[in-house]
């Protein structure tokens, strides 16, 4: 079924990151319009943001369900329900200045000076938060590079889709 129209015939979108509009989907059986994911993009090799480096033997073009399915990436970049507290401590604990720091640090590897570039972070501050994170195991250091842990990228994915909420 391509598309749900309201009474008044008003195309209605159905957002994969809302539960509601997951069921509807999934009820009406509903495939979403080409570019209407919100993670969809030309500009990463995968065409896809929450999965940025794998190679796929083909494109979604940006649909978020398909007959009723929210797509599997989205699934899983959803953090489970009983981890939501974990996170949100954690988030508590790194406050805006962490949050810049994952937040820049996204898929990408980036040196502390690139960091300092991106994050509005104070270059005297830079250490001290960097050094949190790693205590936290939330940012790890290899060959003078930065980069989100497993766990790291678990928060910078919840804040990416935090945005969208």
């Amino acid at each position: 079924m391509e598309g749900i129209r309201d009474h008044m015939g008003k195309k209605i979108i159905l957002d994969p990151l809302f539960g509601d509009d997951c069921v509807q989907a999934l009820i009406q059986g509903y495939t979403s319009e080409v570019g209407e994911c919100p993670f969809f993009s030309e500009s990463v090799e995968s065409k896809c943001f929450l999965d940025p480096y794998s190679r796929r033997t083909w494109n979604c073009n940006g649909r978020c369900f398909v007959n009723g399915f929210r797509c599997e990436y989205i699934s899983e970049a959803l953090p489970h329900k009983n981890l939501g507290g974990e996170i949100n401590f954690l988030i508590s604990l790194i406050g805006s200045e962490g949050i810049s720091i994952i937040r820049s640090l996204g898929w990408s590897l980036l040196t502390t000076d690139e960091v300092l570039a991106v994050s509005d972070i104070k270059k005297e501050e830079l250490p001290f938060k960097l050094t949190v994170l790693k205590i936290l195991k939330l940012v790890s250091e290899k060959n003078g590079t930065l980069h989100l842990t497993d766990k790291g990228r678990m928060i910078h994915d919840y804040l990416l889709l935090s945005q969208k909420i």
